[in-house]
């Protein structure tokens, strides 16, 4: 799936950062193919990978949360 991954970002990429709507079409493309490539080696429908990693824009970045907790002793 690293491969889907890729192609999705670089789709994501493009249609952000494309230089016309030929070069936009194409990623939007290259985007739904991939979409459909991950349905059919999940068994979920396209509209719902579609959903869940089509709906960026920009270059795709990792998510990350990070949460710190302070404690002080008393005596």
């Amino acid at each position: 799936m690293d491969f889907a991954v890729r192609i999705q970002s670089i789709a994501q990429a493009g249609l952000q950062y494309g230089k016309d709507r030929f070069d936009k079409e194409r990623y939007e493309q290259l985007r739904q193919i991939d979409a459909e490539m991950i349905s059919e080696r999940t068994d979920l429908p396209v509209s719902k990978i579609y959903g869940l990693f089509c709906n960026e824009s920009g270059y795709q970045t990792p998510k990350i949360d990070t949460r710190a907790a302070g404690f002080l002793e008393e005596g």
